[in-house]
């Protein structure tokens, strides 16, 4: 039974990789294949993540349906605040960013319980910078905050290339970095340290969606790390990482994010790029 379970998890895992890999090849032409792509990112994450965390009285087809229909719910909703995205670009009206913010991070929670392998309303979080706000409903509501390591390398990297523009930040939900010159071999007006963002000083606000759209790739690859929960409970069994553990939650999805954007160096061609010149465009 379980050789033929792990037989299962890898031909779902085949799949879902020629499923992606097709998609990630080819550009946004219309809402529909934007909508089908997120759906299909956040329901094959959810569900091998699910297979991944399942308990050993768990059935392996059932959990994955289970994980596939609520992380493809959670994609839907990735969806939705990218659309947001783009009518701000389209009329410079701020009056969208925070809530495309909001439903950004409850469909990656969703995602995140999906692959956890939780019911899809357990926990919920929301990141401002190198914050990450962790609220949990299962039993009785509690609160906790941690820090996001490779978030706030990059921030202290932000302070180093500008100024924090503290008003955009406000407005985003995303720490905001403003210079004269952004040093850059194609010409950059404006770049993605994580979950920050540094613009030029005189950036419209199609730029500044482009960047808030590589902010969410970012964020939305947080629905791999629980792929890490049973190495991580195994680890929290030191004390010495069980206090790290308490205080930071590592986003190891900056790490996916950056080493598949560098898969192609291309910058017309980059799936990461033409998708956040889908969503951020004037039509």
């Amino acid at each position: 039974m379980k050789k033929e379970s792990s037989k299962l998890f890898l031909r779902i895992l085949l799949c879902s990789f020629i499923l992606l890999s097709n998609n990630i090849q080819s550009q946004h032409k219309n809402n529909f294949e934007a909508g089908l792509f997120n759906i299909g990112f956040g329901g094959f994450v959810g569900g091998i993540g699910a297979i991944i965390n399942k308990k050993p009285n768990e059935k392996i087809g059932r959990v994955f349906l289970k994980g596939f229909g609520q992380g493809a719910l959670g994609g839907y909703l990735l969806f939705e605040s990218k659309r947001l995205v783009g009518k701000f670009a389209k009329t410079n009206n701020y009056g969208y960013v925070w809530p495309s913010k909001i439903i950004n991070s409850a469909g990656i929670s969703i995602i995140e319980n999906a692959a956890a392998n939780r019911n899809l309303w357990e926990q919920w979080h929301i990141n401002f910078g190198f914050n990450r706000l962790e609220f949990y409903t299962k039993d009785k509501f509690k609160m906790s905050y941690r820090i996001m390591p490779f978030a706030l390398e990059n921030i202290i990297n932000g302070f180093t290339k500008g100024e924090l523009d503290i008003n955009k930040s406000l407005k985003i939900g995303s720490f905001v970095f403003v210079t004269n010159n952004i040093i850059s071999l194609r010409g950059s007006r404006g770049r993605a340290l994580s979950n920050s963002i540094l613009l030029l000083k005189d950036a419209r606000s199609i730029l500044i969606s482009h960047e808030i759209i590589h902010v969410y790739q970012y964020e939305s690859f947080s629905g791999l790390n629980p792929y890490l929960n049973k190495p991580i409970a195994k680890l929290n069994k030191n004390k010495w990482f069980k206090v790290y553990h308490k205080i930071f939650y590592t986003d190891f999805n900056s790490l996916t994010f950056q080493g598949l954007y560098r898969i192609n160096k291309d910058y017309k061609t980059n799936f990461f790029e033409k998708e956040a010149k889908f969503y951020a465009r004037f039509d």
